[in-house]
Order: C-alpha cells, then sequence, then structure tokens
C-alpha cells in the first residue's frame, strides 16, 4: 500500500502541455486530439504528471494552455499570465513524463542539497533530473543530451540507503546531441574551457543520459528570465547559461546575475533609480513536514535583544560602490540510475515519441498486480469486456478497457486494447496499442503497431513493426504494410524553426563570453 507524502505546500507545480509536433501521426489536429490526451497503458498522457504531484501531495497545478509548436519553454515562464500566478518556488515538469520516484524525495534533495541554509540570505540554487536511455528498456533513436558535471563535496554524514545523494552532482555544461555534434562537426572537436578546469579539476562527460524536464527552480529565476529575453529553451538556455556562469565569471553581468542575486548591488541600484527591491531569498520552508524522520522537539534559543544603537539610514549613509563578486548558486542534476529487469525499480522516461509510447506502454501492461508501482492496472482487463469463447488472451502481459468486444479464435499477446473497441474473428495481436473506439476486421494480423483513436481496419490486413494508423483513419481489405504512417502527416517537426546557443564560447547580444575573463 503506498503512503501518502507530507504536504508540500511552499511548491507550485507547472505542467508543460504542447501540441505534440513528434507525435504528429496522432496530434495533426490538436484541437481534436491533443498530446496530453494519448493514452499510455489505457490512461491519458496528463495522468501521469498529475498523478505523480498527487502523491507528492502537491496540490497547486497549473497547465498553460493555447500553445504552439513554436512556443519556447523559456518563453511559457515569461508569459505575464503565468507569472502572475507563481508565488514562489515551482517545478516545472513535462505532460509526457512517466516517473514513480517519490516526489517528496527530490523535494527534500533540493531543500537540504540546493536551497541552502533556511532563512539565509543566500540565494537558493536549482535541481534537474536526468535519466539512462541504454540498458534493457532501450529504444532506438531515442533523445539525449550532452552533460558535463562535476563532484559535490563529500557529505560528513554518510547518506542513508534511500537518499538520492550518490547520484546527485553539480551541473556544469548542459545542451542537446544535436548541438553537441553540430559543435564537433564544425570546429572538428569538442573545446574545453581552461576556466572550467580551473573551477573543477575533474569532470564527468555524459552522451547517454536524457534531460527528464523535471526542473525544481528557486522563485528567483524568473527574474533571470525576464532579464534575458532571448532565453528561448529552459534546458539549454536557461539552465546551460546558469551552469556556464558558475565556473564563466565573464557570464555573470552579461546575464545579469550580479543584478539578480547581489543584494548589495541590488540594493545600491534601487537607491539610485527610486525602484523597489524585487528580490527576497529568505524562504520560510518547513522540512520536517517533508521528512518522516521523527525529530525531536528543539530549545528554541533566546532571542538577540535588540540593538541599542540605531541602523544607519540609507538614504543618509549611502553604501559605498564597492566592487561585491556575486556568488552564483549551483544548479544540481539527480541521474536516474539504469532501469533493471527488477519491476520494482522506480522509473523514469519521457514518453514523446510513437517508439517510446509503444514501449512505455508494452512495460506498464507487463507490470504484476501486485507491483508496488503507483501504474499498476488490477484488473487488467474491465469486467465490462465481453470475449467470446476459444478466445486467447495473455493474463500477464495485456490490458483491456471498458466495454470492448472481443470475437472468437483471437489470440492477444503482450498488447494494449483500449475501450469500446471491437476485435473482430481471428485477429492476432501482438506487441500493439490499440486505443479507443477501434474496428479491427476480421483475420487481421499486427504486430508492433500503433493504432489511432477511431480507426477502422478492413478484413484480413497484415501491419507489421513500426507501423501507425492516424486517427479517424479508414484501411481497405487486404492491406499489408511495415514501418508505415497510414492517414498521418509526416515531416511537421521538420518545419519547426529556432536555434539555440552551442558551446561556452557562444555570443550573447553580440558580445564574446571569455572564461580568462575571470
Amino acid at each position: 500500500m503506498l503512503q501518502r507524502a507530507p504536504a508540500s505546500p511552499d511548491f507550485q507545480a507547472l505542467i508543460f502541455c504542447g501540441p505534440g509536433v513528434s507525435f504528429n501521426t496522432f496530434t495533426s489536429t490538436p484541437e481534436d486530439n491533443p498530446k496530453a490526451l494519448i493514452p499510455i497503458a489505457n490512461r491519458p498522457m496528463i495522468w501521469y504528471p498529475l498523478d505523480w504531484c498527487h502523491r507528492a501531495n502537491i496540490t497547486n497545478v497549473l497547465a498553460p494552455s493555447s500553445l504552439s509548436q513554436n512556443t519556447g519553454t523559456a518563453e511559457i515562464l515569461r508569459l505575464p499570465e503565468v507569472q502572475a500566478i507563481i508565488t514562489g518556488n515551482f517545478l516545472v515538469l513535462p505532460c509526457d513524463l512517466l516517473c514513480d520516484l517519490a516526489g517528496e524525495s527530490l523535494l527534500e534533495t533540493w531543500m537540504i542539497h540546493a536551497a541552502g541554509m533556511i532563512g539565509s540570505s543566500a540565494a537558493p540554487g536549482g535541481l534537474g533530473v536526468w535519466c539512462p536511455t541504454g540498458g534493457e528498456h532501450a529504444v532506438k533513436g531515442e533523445e539525449t543530451n550532452f552533460l558535463i558535471t562535476a563532484q559535490l563535496p563529500r557529505p560528513t554524514v554518510p547518506s542513508s540507503s534511500d537518499s538520492l545523494r550518490p547520484n546527485l552532482s553539480q551541473v556544469v555544461y548542459s545542451s542537446t546531441t544535436d548541438t553537441f555534434n553540430d559543435i564537433t562537426e564544425s570546429k572538428k572537436s569538442f573545446p574545453i574551457r581552461r576556466g572550467l578546469l580551473r573551477k573543477h579539476g575533474k569532470v564527468r562527460i555524459l552522451t547517454t543520459a536524457r534531460d527528464a524536464h523535471i526542473y525544481l527552480f528557486p522563485y528567483w529565476i524568473l527574474d533571470f528570465i525576464n532579464q534575458n529575453p532571448k532565453f528561448d529553451s529552459v534546458s539549454e538556455d536557461v539552465v546551460g547559461w546558469w551552469a556556464k556562469a558558475t565556473w564563466q565569471d565573464g557570464l555573470i553581468p552579461k546575464l545579469s546575475f550580479d543584478h539578480i542575486l547581489n543584494p548589495s548591488s541590488q540594493t545600491r541600484d534601487a537607491l539610485e533609480t527610486d525602484q523597489p527591491l524585487t528580490t527576497n531569498f529568505n524562504y520560510d520552508i518547513d522540512l520536517t513536514s517533508l521528512s518522516t524522520t521523527n525529530i525531536s522537539n528543539l530549545l528554541t534559543p533566546p532571542s538577540t535583544p535588540p540593538s541599542t544603537t540605531s541602523p544607519s539610514s540609507p538614504i543618509d549613509d549611502k553604501p559605498a560602490k564597492s566592487k561585491t563578486r556575486t556568488t552564483i548558486p549551483p544548479f544540481l542534476s539527480y541521474l536516474h540510475p539504469h532501469l533493471s529487469t527488477n519491476s520494482h525499480q522506480t522509473i523514469i522516461r519521457r514518453i514523446d515519441t510513437t517508439p517510446l509510447l509503444l514501449s512505455a506502454s508494452l512495460h506498464l501492461a507487463s507490470l504484476p498486480p501486485t507491483s508496488p508501482s503507483p501504474f499498476t492496472t488490477n484488473p487488467k482487463v474491465h469486467p465490462t469486456t465481453t470475449i467470446a469463447a476459444r478466445t486467447t488472451i495473455s493474463p500477464t502481459d495485456v490490458l483491456v478497457g471498458a466495454n470492448t468486444t472481443i470475437n472468437q479464435f483471437t489470440n492477444i499477446k503482450n498488447s494494449i486494447v483500449g475501450a469500446n473497441c471491437v476485435i473482430g474473428q481471428g485477429v492476432k495481436l501482438t506487441r500493439c496499442v490499440i486505443m479507443d473506439d477501434v474496428e479491427i476486421g476480421e483475420k487481421c494480423a499486427l504486430t508492433g503497431c500503433v493504432v489511432g483513436w477511431r480507426s477502422k481496419l478492413g478484413k484480413g490486413c497484415k501491419l507489421g513493426e513500426g507501423c501507425e494508423v492516424a486517427p479517424g483513419y479508414e484501411i481497405e481489405d487486404g492491406v499489408e504494410g511495415a514501418g508505415e504512417v497510414l492517414g498521418g502527416f509526416e515531416g511537421l517537426d521538420e518545419d519547426i524553426e529556432g536555434e539555440e546557443p552551442d558551446d561556452a564560447s557562444d555570443n550573447m547580444d553580440g558580445k564574446e563570453h571569455d572564461a580568462d575573463d575571470a
């Protein structure tokens, strides 16, 4: 039985629900078939991040709407209506997230290792999640990221067995693999700046991990995004430039970190321009509300008596314009371990392509009812399903939705069949995802296919690995194929415009950022 997490009142969650360009077979008309409603193991995609927030007891969940395929993730955070409703530290999640790692574990990790001392005037840092792409459940062609991390100082007290601390590190460089390949192709190598090696003598380079787009951000990050209007991507721009600024001092003034994070600098600016202070890093966070460890009641230390000396007025005694070095808080990464054959191990994945949708759905269908995973389905075959005699349905890896009719001599293995479907006589389904309201004619044989809502397949169709059938599409009798898209639109993602910075030597606002300025 899953235990409900303690309350997490200090965090809001922002779920990005885009139009789903990578699912263009099923989302060519987003107003009718939005990406967030594509089913994963007979549950709508958006159910999974909402369930993750529910298990972490994060009840303040926001989902911006009316996003186009050209709306950048950083641009979303810059929207006035989004900034108006974010009132404190917040989480960013994608709608295509599949994650059964306890949300309260990530929140505790952020508060202990990234948020700094409670009540301190130091700015809190951030935390992101990366997941592996290899192993048993690897999917060919899955997107990866190029990530460079540095070790954190060794803790004084050893971590507990369930702590995420052993998989934590500091991000010092982050980009997509495509950007990394472009750099290496144009420069015939990947340049490593001396400033990085001076700050971190030992770094780890990862090329097979993927950014899960789970970010725990402090409230001040909104100022950082506003001060840098050219930022388009949270992953590559916001996180990427933030990570580089921790070791490339020349970026601090160019990215306005000194104005955002340096209280004395901001005080001087406010006094000179008669503007109010906009940033306060004194967060009231109750760590005990997120911890399952019993903590004794400590005696409250006596309060410090008020000073008898009146503080000097900032108006009468204007602060001297001495140069104060701005300390950039770290952005940490949690790298999730590889998923093994052990079905009880937690899983973190992005489900943003059809092969990943198929792989993840089949994995969830194979979870036993006794699994501690929150994604198990019990019963696997809905009680309202009508199943004819002499029909074979694998009991361990098949899910069937409500009000579906399965005729005789049908054989279904390792597949998901949605609600209100009609499966004809003698049909064979192997490793398939059949969405709701689909009709499959008699003696069809489908292997490794994904069939969209309200589709109709004629008699005797034979579709092999990689076939996708668009929603509402009708296939004539006897059609055969493999690796084809039937009724959909291909190439939509090729029309997406947008360029992002490549390496640490990229220009911003026409100025070169040189690490040797440090």
